[in-house]
């Protein structure tokens, strides 16, 4: 608990990531860092009678401080930047002079200071502050050797000479290490992005093709098969019973093409759109009865008994249109995949804050080399025992909806003998 909060506290200090860029957040720990330093440094240069260095850290101290509250206060980052750079060359000049010259650790803070500013201002700028920098060493370099006596040697002894260049090491080891750290971690963070995008892009791709194929094919073969149905009803003169027995597979195939076309809308809407969830305490016979009898009709057809036994006090958090679905899809797959006479069974269980729906069936199973990747668009459409087609999506918008609502689906099943799918939701009682 400790630590989140110091972490918390770092973050309010350097910016939060959703607001301030990298620069920012490095520009903002170079200000801290070295503010940190150069309050440490001041009572040893006073100690040591470095009046003119002591003044010129706190003036250093209190520029740094200015340009880091204009930047995270104000977000003012490219003139916080500008004014660093101006500053920090001309203070480095200053320092040069009142602290021995190239006997001091001046020359250090020149190579710190062209290090910080590459760091933090934009590309186009490279030139001229490499340029300043470079001139003005030079310059330094040049008049210093032609005018010895310009420069005065400050130190009264070697200790603090040694003491003076080691601290002015350890400050820009320190600051080119950390800023370092930060960028590589920052380049890291960012690689780990871009390949969570490139996967993303890569399942959009994905789901594009399944949805160009759903077209191309699922979706029109069925409607092909109403086509000739309709041409064959209007070519012949057939007698009522065989009317009646293409009137009826007629039906079915209109029944399955809704049902796989409601599907592939309400799936390429959660893709595009979202989902909104509207969970709220519903009873839970009310709201799947109407989703079991839409596929009364088709069952009746292949002589598959669907029992339900659900009572009728049970109480669920879900949101009726997407409990329905998830019900009307796995009670279609159960008739669609079960054989003439078999039978399905539809019950509803409490344990404990839980309730368990189970929706199970006699028909051919589910092979095992697809159970791996049932929910998911990956598992390929099979057709059921009368040649009913679907799209592959039912499942997958059944796994969707069923976690959007705080449950779980699952399923047992083995190759000739049935298959038994489970959905929980919690109960109305979980909400108190």
């Amino acid at each position: 608990m400790k630590a989140d909060s110091i972490k918390e506290y770092l973050i309010k200090i350097i910016g939060p990531k959703k607001d301030f860029p990298l620069e920012a957040h490095i520009f903002h720990t170079i200000c801290i860092i070295s503010s940190i330093i150069l309050i440490t440094s001041l009572p040893i240069n006073i100690s040591y009678g470095l009046y003119e260095l002591a003044v010129l850290m706190g003036i250093v101290q209190l520029v740094l401080m200015l340009l880091y509250y204009l930047s995270r206060v104000h977000h003012k980052l490219k003139l916080s930047i500008i004014l660093f750079g101006l500053a920090a060359n001309a203070l480095f000049v200053i320092n040069f002079y009142f602290n021995s010259g190239i006997d001091g650790p001046g020359l250090m803070l020149f190579l710190l200071c062209i290090f910080l500013i590459t760091i933090v201002v934009p590309r186009n700028q490279y030139p001229f502050w490499l340029v300043l920098n470079i001139l003005e060493v030079m310059i330094l370099l040049f008049s210093s050797y032609h005018n010895p006596s310009l420069i005065e040697h400050r130190y009264p002894n070697l200790l603090l000479q040694y003491s003076d260049i080691g601290s002015t090491y350890l400050l820009t080891a320190l600051l080119i290490f950390i800023a370092t750290t930060y960028i590589r971690k920052s380049y890291h963070l960012e690689k780990i992005a871009a390949e969570e995008k490139a996967e993303e892009l890569k399942l959009s791709n994905e789901t594009k093709n399944k949805l160009l194929s759903i077209l191309a094919h699922d979706l029109r073969a069925p409607l092909g098969s109403i086509q000739n149905y309709l041409e064959i009803l209007s070519a012949l003169n057939s007698d009522e019973i065989d009317r009646q027995s293409i009137e009826s597979s007629l039906l079915n195939e209109t029944k399955n093409t809704q049902q796989m076309l409601s599907n592939l809308l309400l799936w390429s809407k959660t893709q595009m759109e979202g989902v909104t969830v509207n969970l709220l305490p519903v009873n839970l016979k009310e709201s799947i009865l109407p989703a079991i009898r839409a596929q009364q009709s088709i069952a009746i057809e292949k002589k598959i008994k669907i029992e339900e036994n659900i009572n009728k006090s049970i109480m669920v958090l879900a949101d009726r249109d997407m409990l329905q679905l998830a019900i009307r899809n796995l009670v279609n797959n159960a008739v669609k995949f079960t054989e003439s006479g078999g039978q399905i069974g539809i019950e509803a269980k409490i344990e404990g804050n839980i309730c368990l729906i189970t929706i199970s069936d006699t028909g051919r199973g589910i092979p095992y080399e697809m159970q791996k990747d049932l929910f998911s668009l990956g598992v390929k459409s099979t057709f059921g025992t009368q040649n009913e087609k679907g799209v592959g999506l039912g499942l997958s918008l059944c796994k969707e909806f069923t976690e959007l609502q705080n449950g779980r689906i699952w399923f047992e099943s083995e190759p000739g003998k049935g298959t038994r799918f489970f959905i929980s939701f919690n109960l109305e009682s979980a909400l108190a």
